[in-house]
């Protein structure tokens, strides 16, 4: 009899699970910036690009973990004058998990507010120095590979598309000094806004 009703639990539970599921593509836009400790600095944002899939289980309460492929970085202005620009372009692989909660659930319509941390494997670093009429480009030795951040956001869902706006915070110090560097403080923010499409 117990294994019955744990065997029916079970299906009814799967059941349950694949009837509130949902996963699709999405693609966005995203606005990055870098603030600094760097004496004498002006930290500025530059656009970006991402795009991979998600999926959702839940409905009221939902969960929504991500794989998303992000470019993000920021420019760093330097020097009395600010006259010394230096662009800082990352690529990563994002694995943001999301927790949310729809707000308003009509049937062509809903409303969500979410929130939950993100883990960026940065994949490319690119640092570009600019003086003058003079450019140069260097790897990105001194960003590390990892990145943690939390992202806060509200969406909308119309019939099969989602549509989200996020902001993301930096949590921990991407600035890797080399050995004899002075120690820095940099974190990563963006902004990013994404349409997914639920194919399921």
């Amino acid at each position: 009899m117990k294994k019955v009703f744990l065997l029916s639990a079970l299906v009814f539970l799967t059941s349950v699970t694949f009837a509130q599921f949902t996963i699709g593509p999405k693609i966005g836009f995203t606005i990055s910036k870098l603030n600094t400790n760097f004496e004498e600095a002006k930290e500025e944002a530059k656009p970006g690009f991402q795009f991979g899939a998600f999926a959702r289980f839940g409905k009221k309460l939902y969960v929504q973990p991500e794989l998303m492929f992000v470019t993000k970085g920021g420019i760093i202005k330097t020097g009395a004058t600010f006259s010394t620009k230096t662009k800082v372009n990352l690529q990563t692989m994002q694995i943001p998990v999301m927790v949310g909660y729809r707000i308003l659930n009509l049937k062509v319509v809903n409303l969500r507010v979410m929130g939950g941390p993100a883990f960026s494997f940065v994949t490319n670093k690119e640092v570009v120095l600019s003086t003058g009429n003079a450019e140069e480009s260097f790897l990105g030795n001194n960003i590390k590979d990892a990145i943690w951040s939390f992202q806060l956001g509200a969406g909308v869902d119309v019939l099969m598309f989602t549509l989200d706006v996020r902001y993301e915070w930096g949590l921990n110090n991407i600035w890797d000094p080399q050995q004899g560097e002075p120690s820095h403080d940099m974190k990563s923010n963006l902004w990013n806004v994404s349409l997914g499409w639920k194919i399921l």
